[in-house]
């Protein structure tokens, strides 16, 4: 599966050492084709589309993250949700924020030095974990390692980067995540943190690496890893359909649904997530309509 995005997870049993490394190179120019991201944006999102499907993945169940990083830059925000099954999805609240910048420039120009990180776990269990802690870099996968280390308390090392072409679309794009297991040496960890600032994600991407397994093994150079069975795909998947937009217009109201309906034109819904739009007639308006009133409209 090297040519396609791709993930892999792997232990190193004598150090009690868990590795996860994600190749998401189309995940990436999707998004980025899907919001119009800026160059510079996109190597933001990139990051945190990366760094959302690295963490959803750690457990064996279907455990779904969301990960949102608000700061003081002109992005203004990040929003990713990502599942353990390497379905992610994305969005910048400005897209287009930081077109005029130099494809070299540090991300934290775009997405601000100040602000919060907010992750949502959700384990399947009837309550769900969240935690917020302070931004750090604003260099996005430095924020969320942070938020790990502090929040959930757990010694980890995570490093993504996005490498854009000539013309600023997508390259390639890949990540790391190394953590510290029960047992685990939190020093190693720190050592695996200071090979990932000095852009060992980024000299790989250069370099043409596209497998999750070389980046993983370079990532992690204290011992031997043990690979787990199967590669698992990623892709830009949203959880968006006609049917949901219905429901999430049921909950408007009658007199919201009313006034819609009066202009006698179809109502236009895009999805944040996946900049779909969906139209929706006035036919299928005063059918949600007659449901939320429990009983028919007439038509004018």
């Amino acid at each position: 599966m090297d040519a396609a995005d791709h993930l892999v997870r792997a232990i190193d049993r004598e150090r009690h050492i868990r590795v996860c490394a994600a190749v998401t190179t189309g995940l990436v120019a999707d998004a980025a084709r899907r919001h119009e991201l800026s160059p510079a944006a996109t190597r933001a999102v990139g990051r945190a589309l990366t760094s959302g499907v690295l963490l959803a993945t750690l457990t064996k169940g279907d455990e779904r993250v969301t990960v949102q990083l608000i700061g003081d830059g002109p992005l203004g925000s990040i929003t990713v949700d990502a599942n353990g099954a390497g379905d992610v999805r994305g969005y910048a609240h400005h897209p287009q924020a930081g077109a005029d910048f130099a494809a070299d420039r540090h991300v934290a120009d775009l997405v601000g030095r100040r602000g919060v990180v907010n992750v949502l776990r959700d384990l399947g269990l009837k309550e769900l974990y969240q935690g917020q802690t302070a931004m750090v870099t604003g260099e996005v996968d430095e924020d969320i390692e942070a938020y790990l280390r502090t929040s959930e308390q757990v010694p980890s090392a995570l490093g993504c980067d996005v490498l854009l072409d000539g013309n600023g679309h997508v390259a390639a794009a890949a990540g790391v995540l190394v953590q510290a297991m029960p047992g685990g040496d939190p020093d190693i960890v720190r050592e695996v943190q200071h090979a990932l600032r000095t852009d060992l994600i980024g000299e790989l991407l250069r370099q043409g690496v596209r497998s999750a397994t070389t980046f993983a093994e370079r990532a992690w150079t204290p011992g031997p890893l043990e690979f787990m069975a199967g590669d698992r795909g990623i892709r830009f998947h949203c959880r968006c359909s006609p049917e949901r937009i219905g429901e999430m217009l049921a909950l408007l109201g009658t007199v919201d649904l009313d006034e819609m309906i009066a202009e006698n034109k179809p109502a236009e819904v895009v999805c944040n997530y996946c900049n779909t739009r969906y139209q929706i007639g006035r036919q299928e308006l005063e059918q949600i309509r007659a449901r939320v009133a429990g009983g028919p409209r007439e038509s004018n």
